[in-house]
């Protein structure tokens, strides 16, 4: 009996490890049933994975423009999450060498999108690289790509190459598809680096009834301020800073600003005690020592 029975359990074992065996090899051969599609991975923001994906089939076909494309639209986005641009930059150059590669052949439909990112890759690289992104946004636009945002980046590219009126045109374009109160700001600084006062005051004061965030409504007020300041309208300038001081009780700037105004209007003992309290803010405060010491 126990001889029967121990031949039964080694009988059982081997059966059980031939079929590990049989679905082992089976495993080689066959799909896996959870393999997710790289279109799959992509909507799921998962970049490393797709990465991952794409150089293993790019060992096979190395100017696959889709591949391509999906590789460069990935580490485009793992480069723009990063806080520094020195952290940026590989993950960007990495992006644009496989967008560029996957331009080298048909992309089809990703053709458009490609130039797209490719433009925002190069604005995110820096001021040298400006021209290329309105090289390839351009080309996205002329394809019939529009998404949201490539108005506010082509408007932003031409801003630094001191492409002012073209600037505003894109600007303005933007603003039709979404008028946030940072697009506001931009063109009120915008018509303002261009010298159009009238212009600027209106957009920077929209910016300001739009706002809920203390840093744009701060920001806007003290282009405002410097713009009524320069034209000598000291009442209106004094209101500015004195609403920044409302919002950021230590901004050593408004308190330096303010000194000027009561400097200009003939209150050396007013502009004193606001250049001292810039001070005791900021110790460093290059204007206001300059002001107070001298």
């Amino acid at each position: 009996m126990i001889v029967l029975l121990v031949l039964l359990l080694a009988t059982v074992g081997i059966l059980a490890w031939r079929l590990d065996w049989i679905n082992r090899i089976r495993g080689r051969f066959q799909p896996e049933q959870d393999f997710q599609p790289l279109s799959e991975l992509w909507q799921n923001r998962l970049y490393d994975e797709v990465i991952s994906r794409c150089d293993e089939q790019l060992a096979e076909d190395p100017l696959d423009a889709k591949l391509l494309a999906y590789r460069g639209f990935a580490y485009f986005y793992k480069g723009v999450s990063e806080v520094t641009l020195e952290e940026r930059i590989p993950y960007l150059d990495e992006s644009i060498v496989s967008l560029r590669r996957a331009k080298l052949s048909p992309a089809g439909s990703w053709s458009a999108e490609v130039d797209y990112i490719l433009g925002k890759a190069y604005y995110h690289k820096g001021k040298y690289y400006y021209d290329l992104t309105l090289r390839y946004l351009q080309a996205a636009l002329s394809a019939g790509y529009q998404p949201e945002d490539i108005y506010d980046y082509l408007g932003l590219a031409a801003t630094q190459l001191d492409l002012l009126e073209e600037a505003l045109q894109y600007f303005q374009q933007a603003l039709e598809i979404n008028p946030t109160d940072l697009l506001l700001l931009t063109i009120g600084q915008t018509y303002l680096q261009a010298e159009l006062k009238q212009e600027a005051e209106e957009y920077l004061l929209r910016a300001i009834n739009k706002t809920e965030d203390a840093a744009v409504e701060i920001r806007a007020r003290f282009l405002l301020g410097q713009m009524y300041f320069e034209r000598g309208d000291y009442f209106k300038a004094e209101d500015q800073y004195s609403e920044i001081l409302k919002k950021d009780p230590n901004s050593s700037d408004a308190y330096y600003y303010l000194g000027e105004i009561y400097f200009n209007m003939n209150d050396p003992v007013k502009a004193r005690a606001h250049w001292r309290k810039a001070l005791v803010i900021d110790p460093s405060h290059y204007g206001a020592r300059l002001r107070y010491y001298r």
